[in-house]
């Protein structure tokens, strides 16, 4: 169904996938998650309505490229040559830019009661990026799951990196401070604003130990910019799509899988209502171009990018 049109008159959809489980609306502006809902509860926090939709400037359930998360000094050198990024979180580059794929209408390819495919071409040069990229996403509800697949391939030598930016709140209002979460990880990456060191440290010992159940509440991360998490985590990883994360209110329980090396654990402090939602973002490290020892992040011609991510309520 029409849902809006963006300030420069493109309309944009909503359509909503059903089973006897779980009912989702996902807006094809962004390809944004808009609900996630079951018996009448919806568990993300986030705009509802295409005004507030196009008002938000936190990447709700959004899918963030042409790299999520943040790239020191906006600027990056591949093969020999030095490109020039936007600038949009501070010194740096942050989730694609000015106009990242989280406000991009998408194409619907094809729609049914339980699989919408999205797809989108960002051309050569978008915000500072080289090469043309065409990447589609597939959302598919099975049972009380809703799985996530991205593929993208291009016709130059770049970066990609991507994410669905989804906040959960398991109890539909107030803040997540009452929500355990627990990742599983022995690892993370320290930063100093919000930027990794280079280093990939134990959690062991730390306020960062997230491998039992933690109270969000009672664990703000020593060094956070706003006081809670903002990190990102080190997955152990094979390539297979494995079981990372648990998040619960003591009712209701969010189960996270995914293939991706990392997990950017943010707990909203900056959202409208401060830690409304927490996002669980499956990607790769933060600042991956200037730390050869990350996994890498460069796509080229011949190769397929693929990121699986899971989500399953119980």
């Amino acid at each position: 169904m029409n849902f809006g049109t963006t300030p420069g008159g493109e309309p944009f959809e909503l359509i909503t996938l059903s089973n006897d489980d779980l009912t989702i609306r996902i807006t094809n502006y962004g390809a944004r998650l808009m609900g996630v809902e079951h018996s009448g509860a919806d568990y993300l926090y986030g705009p509802k309505t295409a005004a507030d939709l196009l008002a938000d400037t936190c990447y709700c359930g959004a899918i963030c490229g042409r790299v999520a998360n943040r790239i020191a000094g906006g600027s990056f050198r591949l093969d020999g040559k030095d490109y020039r990024l936007a600038v949009n979180n501070g010194p740096n580059h942050l989730h694609g830019g000015l106009t990242g794929y989280s406000d991009r209408v998408w194409t619907v390819e094809s729609a049914s009661d339980t699989c919408l495919q999205l797809s989108l071409t960002s051309p050569d040069g978008e915000e500072g990026y080289p090469g043309t990229v065409h990447v589609t996403a597939t959302y598919r509800l099975e049972g009380r799951s809703l799985t996530l697949e991205l593929v993208a391939t291009t016709d130059a030598p770049t970066l990609l990196n991507l994410t669905n930016h989804a906040y959960w709140n398991l109890s539909t209002a107030g803040t997540v401070d009452a929500h355990t979460l627990q990742v599983n990880a022995t690892e993370y990456t320290p930063m100093v604003q919000n930027i990794p060191t280079g280093e990939i440290a134990p959690v062991a010992g730390t306020l960062y130990d997230l491998t039992s159940p933690a109270v969000l509440g009672e664990r703000n991360a020593p060094g956070a910019i706003a006081g809670g998490y903002d990190d990102n985590y080190v997955l152990p990883t094979d390539g297979s799509v494995r079981d990372v994360a648990v998040l619960s209110n003591g009712n209701v329980t969010l189960r996270v899988a995914t293939n991706a090396p990392g997990l950017q654990v943010y707990t909203g402090d900056y959202l409208p209502l401060p830690r409304g939602g927490v996002a669980l973002e499956a990607q790769n490290y933060p600042d991956s171009p200037h730390n050869p020892s990350f996994p890498t992040i460069e796509l080229r011609p011949g190769e397929t990018y693929r990121r699986t991510i899971r989500w399953s309520i119980d």
